[in-house]
């Protein structure tokens, strides 16, 4: 399969993945979908537009826009209980077809792809590297080696097997582009420490609100997951950012989410004081209250596609009535637009003041 032509821009000349056998590591590991977490709050802070792919080409690919890329990163990522050597980064194992291709020679089929779009090949481990450093110093003390670093003789060695692998009849160019990371999330403590680090993310977006961070965890974990186990096939860079990817303005609609909470609360007063008025029995209040604090949780599971639908077809539901006179929430509100979404959905997954809720929710926006 060819690559991109250097004069085609990425969006508008799609290449599909050499390797499509699916997702990799979707039911093996979670640290790939809490490393990319990382990575998206680490760029957010520094004010870097980017498009993140989950499990595409790699296992995470980042493109510099989300609308109009001009350079491609990516990173494979691999947990490990031991260093990595020479010898483990260009090792092929035997497979019913053959050889697979070693770490490095994965690698390089990216920028093969994409060739004149590669920014970085990057190799991302919670383990230290046992390499060969041109000025002799100890590499498992360093977290980030570029390829370029090591003694002549690795870099010959490497360049060697990747033209064999790939039966190159040039040198390939990635000596510069290729880096060897250790990352900070381990393994046994990964979810802490990722909670951690959240909590310290929000703190410095929004200082002023309440939250849970494990809610945060799990409503950003889980979007994660939907685009790292998307398997349909994908035929266009549009549909790839849709079905795979979350860009920094996605990410950041999915921050503000979290900085709703003391809003919810105000419109919450503001709607019980209205339902107090129109003399709601206190009984239907306390169900609406209780539904209302299970709806700000579930809203913020990206992996409910079930509910996602729903609150589209509701919010299209309310717009009329954003531009009429709304004298009772009751009324003029909820009756009508609950036995319309009823009428259409005859057997509704959920109860009738959960509705209600998202009638109310999607209304005041």
């Amino acid at each position: 399969m060819s690559g991109i032509d250097y004069m085609d821009k990425i969006k508008d000349s799609f290449v599909k993945p050499r390797d499509v056998s699916g997702p990799r590591s979707s039911n093996r590991f979670d640290y790939q979908k809490d490393w990319a977490i990382l990575k998206m709050m680490e760029m957010y802070e520094i004010e870097e537009d980017f498009l993140l792919i989950m499990d595409y080409y790699d296992d995470v690919v980042i493109y510099d826009s989300a609308t109009d890329p001009e350079n491609i990163s990516f990173f494979q990522i691999k947990t490990s209980s031991k260093n990595w050597t020479l010898k483990s980064l260009t090792n092929r194992k035997e497979g019913k077809k053959g050889p697979s291709l070693s770490i490095l020679g994965k690698m390089y089929e990216c920028k093969m792809q994409f060739p004149e779009h590669t920014l970085s090949l990057n190799f991302i481990s919670n383990y230290t590297y046992n390499l060969k450093l041109l000025n002799g110093g100890r590499s498992i003390e360093k977290k980030r080696i570029c390829l370029s670093e090591l003694e002549q003789d690795s870099i010959s060695e490497i360049i060697h097997k990747v033209m064999e692998e790939h039966q190159l009849e040039d040198d390939p160019d990635f000596i510069e582009l290729t880096f060897f990371e250790v990352s900070d999330l381990l393994i046994n403590n990964r979810e802490t420490y990722l909670k951690g680090k959240i909590s310290e993310f929000i703190e410095k977006q929004n200082p002023d609100i309440k939250y849970k961070v494990s809610v945060i965890y799990d409503a950003l974990f889980s979007e994660v997951k939907v685009k790292n186990n998307y398997e349909n096939d994908i035929s266009s860079f549009e549909e790839l950012a849709k079905r795979k990817g979350i860009s920094r303005e996605q990410f950041k609609e999915h921050i503000q989410v979290f900085s709703l909470d003391d809003e919810d609360q105000k419109l919450w007063e503001f709607i019980s004081d209205s339902l107090i008025k129109e003399k709601i029995p206190f009984s239907d209040r306390l169900k609406i209250k209780q539904e209302w604090d299970k709806f700000r949780i579930d809203k913020m599971n990206y992996a409910n596609l079930k509910l996602k639908e729903i609150i589209d077809e509701i919010s299209k539901m309310v717009q009329p009535y954003k531009g009429k006179q709304i004298i009772s929430l009751q009324e003029d509100l909820l009756k009508p637009v609950f036995n319309d979404y009823i009428s259409r959905n005859t057997r509704s997954f959920y109860n009738e003041f959960y509705i209600k809720v998202i009638i109310l929710m999607e209304f005041s926006k």
